[in-house]
């Protein structure tokens, strides 16, 4: 479980690094959403209250739609930055959560270990650390036994003779 919530916070992190780097970029290129939806409305209002020539009223509409576009960036924009914040909450609780996890999984551990212990000092098996002896330590050294011996003589034997018969 926490793994798979590791693999989705790192699935955020870089979610949020790529989000950010958009929201930054096109923060710059635009301009406050409130203006332009005011601007936005204004325009409206003049082109459906007033009485203009027809190129006048091409001109608004040009207008208005250059606004409509840059308030589209803009509320795009707006949009990308509410992500960011959004993900961040996200990574946040994230973090929390594999902190609670992992002190369960900690206290889980030890109750175990616990209950491991007490199992066995009932059964009379104590966990003890048994350190080699010195004994023990000499037997693994002479670990060689005379038919070892035997065969490694008996190949120097044959390689002695290969060597003579080449000569």
């Amino acid at each position: 479980m926490i793994k798979a919530t590791k693999r989705r916070l790192l699935y955020k992190l870089d979610e949020k690094t790529a989000v950010s780097k958009l929201a930054q970029m096109s923060q710059r290129r635009t301009k406050d959403i409130r203006f332009l939806r005011h601007r936005k409305n204004e325009i409206d209002f003049r082109i459906s209250t007033e009485a203009f020539t027809l190129e006048a009223e091409k001109d608004l509409i040009r207008k208005r739609n250059a606004v409509e576009k840059e308030l589209n960036e803009a509320t795009k924009s707006y949009k990308l930055r509410k992500r960011v914040e959004f993900i961040d909450r996200r990574v946040e609780e994230m973090n929390k959560q594999i902190e609670t996890m992992s002190a369960q999984l900690k206290e889980s551990n030890k109750r175990l270990d616990d209950y491991y212990n007490e199992m066995r000092r009932l059964n009379g098996n104590e966990r003890r650390r048994r350190e080699p002896s010195r004994d023990d330590r000499r037997q693994k050294q002479q670990e060689i036994s005379i038919a070892d011996i035997a065969i490694i003589n008996k190949e120097e034997s044959k390689r002695e003779d290969d060597s003579s018969v080449m000569n």
